[in-house]
């Protein structure tokens, strides 16, 4: 009878995305945060200055819309927020990146959240760039703004659904047997490519 040696079980190729898909948006998440922290810092005292006071005097008088109103009176809590926004995407990319199951399933369900939170921010930026535009005194250039304003909201919609489909194709390879079966429920942590 001959000899063979014992098989081992080799991991795909493919499937080795994981690690650096996961340290490369941990990474991300780390300079988001930091990013809001540090444009928090910067809005401190830019709030109480003269200019930003008239910016809000100039806003309240033209009924700005309201969400955009409440980020200029509150630009640190605007920061503070969106970077408090980003911390779960970097608690479930370390997660992911450390071999945890729970990591894996809230990167993917993040991956569908945000690919629709991306369309309601397209919607939000639509709709305050129409009502700023009302507020033109000159109906040429409104039109001509207007035209423009709707061919960068196609062109971020597009962006957004291209995206939305990648991160959905994302979140179903992330749900493939071959890659979940690499997240045991156990606590023990298996070994990812870096």
């Amino acid at each position: 009878m001959p000899l063979t040696p014992p098989a081992t079980a080799t991991r795909p190729r493919h499937a080795d995305f994981v690690g650096p898909l996961a340290l490369a948006t941990l990474l991300a998440c780390i300079a988001m945060v930091a990013w809001f922290l540090l444009q928090a810092l910067v809005a401190w005292p830019l709030a109480a200055s003269t200019p930003w006071q008239l910016l809000l005097a100039l806003a309240a008088e033209q009924h700005w819309p309201a969400s955009l109103r409440w980020l200029l009176a509150h630009p640190v809590a605007g920061s503070l927020s969106m970077a408090a926004v980003c911390v779960p995407s970097l608690v479930s990319s370390w997660g992911l990146y450390r071999g945890r199951r729970w990591g894996l399933l809230s990167f993917t369900w993040l991956l569908v959240i945000t690919a629709v939170g991306n369309l309601g921010v397209v919607w939000w930026l639509d709709h305050v760039g129409a009502v700023l535009l009302t507020r033109l005194g000159d109906p040429e250039a409104m039109q001509a703004l207007q035209i423009q304003r709707r061919i960068v909201s196609a062109t971020l919609l597009g962006s957004c659904l291209l995206f939305a489909a990648l991160q959905g194709w994302l979140a179903w390879r992330l749900m493939r047997p071959d890659i979940r079966a690499r997240f045991p429920a156990a606590g023990h942590r298996p070994a990812l490519p870096g």
